[in-house]
């Protein structure tokens, strides 16, 4: 399973909407401590995909090191708080659902990523029902063939 079906339709005009989306995908592959292979993949998918274009992987290490320093010295869930409220209302769940699809992409969720995800919902201000839906929905595409 690929992420394809959790990125925005198109690019993302206001690159700085743009990049807090990205922040919030990488604070989720980095709440665990380690980035797995898929979920990498995913994120340079994702910020190809909000860029409008291909991305180069000096370009995405050049984004995970802004990331990375921006978190020093305070907690991924943290940095959720601060970030995720800057992020436009229309853009709001779809954060939330590619952060969930992050957390799952490598069948191996864990206990930091589910309380950022708590963090992340209450930080994006969602109503509960419409992020209980689309968590469904989320968890059922990657959730592996019966």
């Amino acid at each position: 399973m690929t992420i394809k079906a959790f990125l925005p339709v198109g690019p993302i005009a206001d690159r700085e909407q743009a990049d807090t989306l990205l922040e919030l995908a990488f604070l989720v592959t980095a709440a665990d401590g380690r980035l797995a292979a898929e979920e990498a993949a995913a994120f340079r998918e994702l910020m190809g995909r909000v860029r409008g274009q291909d991305v180069a992987d000096a370009d995405v290490a050049a984004l995970y090191e802004r990331f990375t320093a921006a978190l020093q010295g305070t907690t991924c869930n943290d940095r959720v708080r601060v970030v995720a409220p800057k992020l436009a209302d229309e853009l709001r769940e779809t954060a939330f659902r590619v952060a969930l699809a992050l957390a799952l992409i490598d069948r191996d969720a864990s206990p930091h990523e589910d309380e950022l995800i708590d963090v992340l919902f209450e930080s994006l201000k969602l109503d509960r029902d419409r992020a209980e839906a689309i968590a469904k929905d989320v968890r059922t595409a990657m959730s592996p063939p019966a």
